[in-house]
C-alpha cells in the first residue's frame, strides 16, 4: 500500500510539473484552432474546435521545450497570455488566405450586381454567395489534401521560431499583420482583375447605350447581361482560382510566419 501511494504521489508531482507546459501549449493551440481554415469556421460547433484544440495541444506539446518554474503566478499568467498572443499571430497568419478568398467574392459580386444578396455564410462576416461557394470550394479542396496533417507538422516546428515562454513582440507582430493584411488584398484584388476588368466594359457599353439612345432604359438590358456573362466567367476562373488558392495556403500551412508568398 505505501508503495502504491508513493507511485501516485509520483504522477501527481509529475503533473505538477508539466502543468505549465501544457497550459501554454493549449493556449497557444486554441488561438490558432479558432482561427484556422477549416476548423476555425463558424460553421464548425465550438465543441469541435475545442476538441481540435486539444488534440493539437497533445500532439504539439511533446515538441515543446519545458519552461522553468515559474516564480509566481502572476510569471504563470504572464507565460500563458505570451502564448496565447504567439498563437493568434500564427492563426491570423493562416486566416489570411480565407479573408483572400472572402474579399474576392465581395469584390466579384460588387461588380456582378449581387452584393446585397446575403446568405447563409462560413465565417464571422455576413457574405455574399460567391463569397460562400468559394470559402466552401476552397476549404474543402484543402482538408481533401490533407490539411490537418500538414498544419499539425507545421505548429510542431512553429516552437523554433516561436520558442516556448520566450515571450511576445508586440510592435513586430503588428508590423507582420500590417505587411500581410496588405499582401492579401493584394492577392485578393489581383485574383479578381478578370471580373473588375468585365465591370468597366460594361460601364462603358452602359453609358455608349445611354447616350445614343437615352429613351432606352440600358440598364434593364445591361444587368442581366453583366450576371450572365459574369457568371459564366466565375464558372470557367473557379478552378484556376482556386488552384492558385491551393498553392498559397499550402505555403502558408507549412510556413505560417513566412506570410504570403
Amino acid at each position: 500500500m505505501t508503495e502504491y501511494f508513493a507511485a501516485i504521489a509520483g504522477l501527481v508531482e509529475a503533473a505538477n510539473l508539466n502543468l505549465p507546459l501544457w497550459a501554454g501549449v493549449l493556449a497557444r493551440m486554441s488561438a490558432i484552432a479558432f482561427l484556422a481554415p477549416a476548423l476555425g469556421e463558424l460553421a464548425v460547433p465550438v465543441r469541435v474546435r475545442l476538441a481540435g484544440a486539444i488534440a493539437l495541444t497533445m500532439l504539439v506539446a511533446p515538441f515543446a521545450a519545458a519552461p522553468a518554474p515559474a516564480a509566481n503566478a502572476a510569471a504563470l499568467a504572464a507565460m500563458i497570455g505570451a502564448e496565447a498572443a504567439t498563437g493568434l499571430l500564427i492563426g491570423f497568419a493562416l486566416r489570411l488566405g480565407v479573408f483572400a478568398l472572402q474579399m474576392l467574392g465581395v469584390v466579384t459580386a460588387q461588380v456582378l450586381t449581387l452584393s446585397q444578396l446575403f446568405g447563409p455564410g462560413l465565417s464571422h462576416d455576413q457574405e455574399s454567395p460567391i463569397s460562400t461557394i468559394l470559402i466552401a470550394a476552397g476549404l474543402a479542396l484543402a482538408c481533401a489534401s490533407g490539411l490537418h496533417l500538414r498544419l499539425a507538422a507545421s505548429l510542431a516546428e512553429s516552437y523554433a521560431a516561436f520558442p516556448f515562454g520566450a515571450g511576445f513582440d508586440f510592435s513586430q507582430g503588428a508590423e507582420f499583420a500590417a505587411a500581410q493584411s496588405g499582401k492579401a488584398l493584394s492577392l485578393a484584388f489581383g485574383m479578381a482583375a478578370p471580373f473588375v476588368l468585365l465591370g468597366m466594359v460594361y460601364s462603358v457599353a452602359l453609358a455608349a447605350a445611354n447616350r445614343a439612345m437615352p429613351q432606352m432604359a440600358a440598364v434593364f438590358v445591361g444587368a442581366p447581361a453583366v450576371i450572365f456573362a459574369g457568371m459564366a466567367l466565375f464558372a470557367g476562373a473557379a478552378a484556376v482560382i482556386l488552384s492558385r488558392w491551393s498553392e498559397v495556403t499550402a505555403s502558408l500551412v507549412a510556413a505560417p510566419l513566412a506570410g504570403l508568398p
